[in-house]
């Protein structure tokens, strides 16, 4: 007998600072290959340049940024943290994230379920504690070695 056990979401509620980014943008292409190739590509283009400049990318924050359209995703923005004056190329750009009240879901870096927990995030998290999700600020997911972090922001 095969038994599906749902696992429960790890979410806390906090605030979070700005904080300054540099980051690549990746426009995902369906007919270039899988996405995680394309978004893994952009995160080796963001390192090497950090590398480039002299900074040791193992030891910044890693950031994504995904950018959805309905239930597409069809960008994603590819960041390290990093405090440096304001940089606009035709590859690398900074910008500051916005900080304020997060819903920040904890979850394993497996892209299995992945999208299945943030969808139960949204569909069951938010509403049975009567979260509302702040629309003029990004989602952004923070990456550590095995587990990532999921921040929404709520009013």
């Amino acid at each position: 007998m095969n038994i599906y056990v749902v696992q429960p979401l790890h979410v806390t509620i906090r605030d979070l600072p700005p904080t300054m980014i540099v980051y690549t943008s990746v426009l995902l292409q369906q007919m270039k290959g899988s996405y995680n190739d394309q978004i893994r590509d952009g995160f080796e283009n963001i390192k090497d340049w950090a590398r480039q400049q002299g900074y040791d990318p193992s030891a910044l924050k890693v950031i994504g940024i995904p950018n959805i359209n309905g239930a597409q995703l069809i960008g994603y923005e590819c960041a390290l943290e990093l405090e440096i004056a304001p940089l606009n190329t035709e590859d690398i750009h900074t910008k500051q994230l916005p900080g304020g009240r997060y819903a920040i879901l904890s979850l394993e870096k497996d892209s299995a379920t992945i999208g299945e927990t943030i969808r139960r995030f949204f569909a069951e998290y938010v509403p049975q504690h009567q979260l509302t999700v702040d629309p003029q600020r990004p989602n952004y997911e923070i990456y550590y070695d095995h587990v990532m972090d999921f921040c929404v922001p709520i009013q």
